[in-house]
């Protein structure tokens, strides 16, 4: 800290002991409540984790973080003189001096000052905010810098990159865009912007998705394990928030590379009040990939998003549109043509009520998502979804602990077209209503030990109610956040779900329907331990995880390659072991994951039983990889930044093909076998049975930024695949046919960024 800084803390101290003294006669007053949000002065945008500390030299030390929006809220303070401190990592500390009492409600916002000076300064609590190694009861905090580390083929990075890079993360592939997180499946995965559902955010090129980094404010995943507050999915959840527009001053970039061109534009509508950001992504790749890859790769995406964001007093509100375009063919030997969209439009209000001490947030959305394989004019299969959805929460602080509520209603309408694929589910338009709430609150039984426990309550209109406790625990055994040990368990419930042909690993068609098998929703449990060390500049984290999957809907396997299928209820079974090793000292960074998953699903099948004599089969789905090693390097010298990543994943499984037989048709069968020997074909073994190869792959980059006099140019060159391993994208059981991922493949970018 600056000995200027240091003076006047040390003088503002002797004030504060000199005033109390003076103030000596007993004070019996109401208490106080002080709130406010704290911003960067530059931009305006609220700093999450920011630590707030009231000191009185003659009474306890209070303190606080703020929250995701940048709010803080302390309660029940003693009137009195006190000094006022806000700290960030990278920002001068805020000192200020204060005396409370009247009024009784007060609100102080802090902007803060971006400091070179301040970037070694000490966080109050000593815990750090993000980083792959803050995983605590299944929760990560993400922030942009965390992507910026990650080697990615576009301007910026982006968190379909980063995600991937965790122990508990499944890529089917560079192609495809879908997520398996601790062996769920990407349809059990609650993603939500700005409270806003969105169903599928992630682009067919797997390293892009709708959330690049210049667009994020921060991320909260929950591998497992999270509160009541969270509903409707039973694998994970990924909270994104997307930041606001620069309320200060007007600013934009614009970007191009062979796989994706973008600009965005912000600025404010009311200077310090109101701010508006727009950005536009679209892909290149298919029309760059004959010259840089020297083959073809029909892969076209796109993405665009608005928001509006106002601030006011103590409350913030946004409105936000966003759209995604995604079309290509999976394989380019094949035919099928996958095309699917979003959109969502919404806007939410976060403050305080009046006259309250109650934080409130309001959300009203609507989500959109349509897919469809097949020809362009006469898609073979469609399905589309939408959702209304309304939920409102509230947050009430109480003596040492938070409580937490809320309420919610949704509308969702279901429509499908799957031509026959499966026998018994072809068509269906239909609309699922569903209301409920949820109770929780946080329990500080002592300095050392912190029990969170939730309730949430469903009202399905077609479905059972259903009641969900959970539970997370954070105990701290020496009182020091430096040695944590974390837990949770919890019971969840999802009554619409997404279904896809597991049997086709190169499909990313999903259909959403309700239950399929009566009333009977998809049912989980969860149950999470896991340990958090730091030791110096290492952070070491270790989690073990077990889920319980019930009523699962899975295509039956037949021993014949066939296209249609039956669906049938399935149970699953997922444990695994999830360690990380974070190092950071100034400008060097380095991360290493290991991750171990066992999944496995056991599902009923008559004629199963006619070929292998026993009709219940126990399999490992197709994302069961059992093995998952990630390393990441970054390290920035003055303009320069590199970074690289190796990555490593065992064999996936697969359908072993065994044989041939032939069909002959009954009519006309004498002059059938005269004539030929019937039509070929395969004949598979038990669902699964194989392994495919091992996957691993090197990525490079490196980045060069150049002041120019009216902007600022960065330059990201790098490499996909740096060693050229033919790493296996998917086997096509159907054709017999191996699908290759990415070769190397080289890469330069360009970004431009008003000053």
């Amino acid at each position: 800290m600056p000995d200027s800084l240091t003076t006047r803390h040390i003088s503002q101290q002797a004030f504060l002991l000199v005033g109390t003294m003076l103030v000596a006669l007993p004070v019996f007053a109401q208490q106080v409540t002080l709130r406010g949000h704290i911003t960067d002065t530059s931009n305006g945008q609220p700093l999450q984790g920011a630590h707030v500390v009231l000191e009185n030299l003659l009474r306890n030390v209070q303190g606080t973080i703020s929250n995701e929006a940048g709010y803080y809220e302390l309660t029940q303070i003693p009137p009195g003189l006190y000094l006022f401190q806000v700290t960030y990592i990278g920002y001068t500390t805020h000192l200020d001096t204060l005396r409370l009492g009247d009024p009784l409600d007060l609100t102080i916002d802090v902007a803060m000052i971006r400091s070179s000076d301040a970037l070694d300064e000490v966080v109050v609590t000593g815990e750090k905010e993000s980083g792959a190694a803050t995983l605590k009861a299944g929760l990560q905090r993400i922030r942009p810098r965390d992507m910026r580390r990650i080697p990615t083929p576009g301007p910026s990075g982006d968190l379909a990159g980063y995600l991937q890079t965790l122990p508990s993360v499944v890529s089917m592939g560079d192609r495809g865009g879908q997520l398996f997180i601790r062996g769920g499946t990407p349809s059990q995965n609650l993603i939500l912007i700005d409270g806003m559902l969105i169903y599928q955010p992630f682009h067919i090129l797997g390293f892009f998705s709708a959330f690049p980094e210049d667009l994020v404010s921060n991320v909260d995943l929950y591998a497992g394990g999270y509160g009541a507050r969270y509903t409707g999915r039973v694998s994970s959840v990924i909270d994104v928030t997307m930041r606001g527009g620069n309320t200060q001053q007007f600013e934009g970039s614009a970007s191009i590379g062979p796989f994706l061109t973008g600009v965005r534009v912000e600025g404010p509508v009311k200077k310090g009040s109101t701010s508006l950001l727009g950005a536009m992504r679209t892909s290149l790749i298919e029309r760059t990939a004959p010259s840089l890859l020297g083959q073809d790769l029909p892969l076209t995406f796109s993405d665009w998003f608005v928001k509006l964001q106002h601030e006011k007093d103590n409350a913030r509100c946004s409105a936000a549109v966003m759209h995604t375009y995604d079309r290509g063919r999976i394989d380019v030997d094949r035919d099928e043509v996958f095309r699917w969209n979003n959109t969502v439009v919404g806007g939410q209000c976060t403050g305080f009520t009046p006259g309250s001490v109650t934080l409130a947030n309001a959300n009203a959305a609507f989500s959109y998502a349509g897919n469809a394989i097949g020809a362009a004019d006469r898609p073979e299969r469609t399905a589309h979804v939408w959702r209304i959805n309304l939920d409102v929460n509230f947050t009430y602080p109480l003596n040492e602990t938070n409580i937490r509520w809320g309420t919610f209603l949704r509308a969702d309408n279901l429509a499908y077209d799957l031509r026959e694929q499966f026998q018994n589910i072809n068509e269906e338009d239909g609309v699922l209503l569903e209301m409920g709430g949820y109770v929780g609150t946080e329990l500080a039984l002592d300095d050392h030990l912190d029990l969170i426990p939730s309730l949430a309550l469903t009202i399905p209109f077609d479905h059972p109610i259903g009641l969900e406790p959970r539970l997370r625990l954070r105990w701290l055994p020496w009182g020091n956040p430096k040695q944590e040990l974390n837990a949770a368990a919890g019971i969840y419930r999802q009554t619409s779900i997404g279904i896809s042909d597991e049997r086709d690993a190169g499909s990313v068609f999903t259909a959403w329907v309700s239950s399929p098998f009566g009333t009977e929703p998809t049912r989980a449990l969860h149950a999470l331990l896991g340990w958090n060390q730091q030791i110096g500049p290492f952070d070491v984290a270790a989690e073990g995880y077990y889920k319980r999957l019930n009523n699962l809907p899975v295509p039956l396997w037949s021993t014949i390659a066939r296209f249609t299928t039956s669906l049938a209820p399935a149970d699953g079974t997922v444990w695994g072991l999830d360690t990380r090793l974070e190092y950071q000292w100034k400008t060097l960074y380095a991360y290493v994951g290991y991750g171990y998953t066992w999944t496995q699903y056991t599902a009923a099948q008559d004629n199963f039983g006619v070929w292998f004599g026993d009709p219940v089969q126990d399999y490992h789905p197709p994302h069961d990889r059992r093995h998952h090693v990630n390393t990441v390097v970054s390290w920035t010298w003055r303009r320069f930044a590199a970074s690289v990543r190796w990555q490593f994943g065992s064999g996936l499984p697969y359908t072993v093909p065994f044989g041939f037989d032939s069909l002959v048709p009954l009519p006309g069968l004498e002059e059938s076998l005269q004539e030929a020997y019937g039509t070929p074909r395969i004949l598979f073994d038990r669902p699964y049975e194989g392994r495919l190869s091992t996957y691993h792959r090197l990525d490079a980059a490196m980045e060069y930024s150049l002041a120019l006099s009216f902007a600022a140019l960065t330059l990201r060159a790098g490499v996909l695949n740096l060693y050229d391993r033919s790493n296996l994208f998917y086997y096509d059981v159907f054709n017999i046919r191996r699908v290759d991922q990415l070769p190397l493949t080289p890469y330069l970018s360009l970004r431009l960024t008003t000053l």
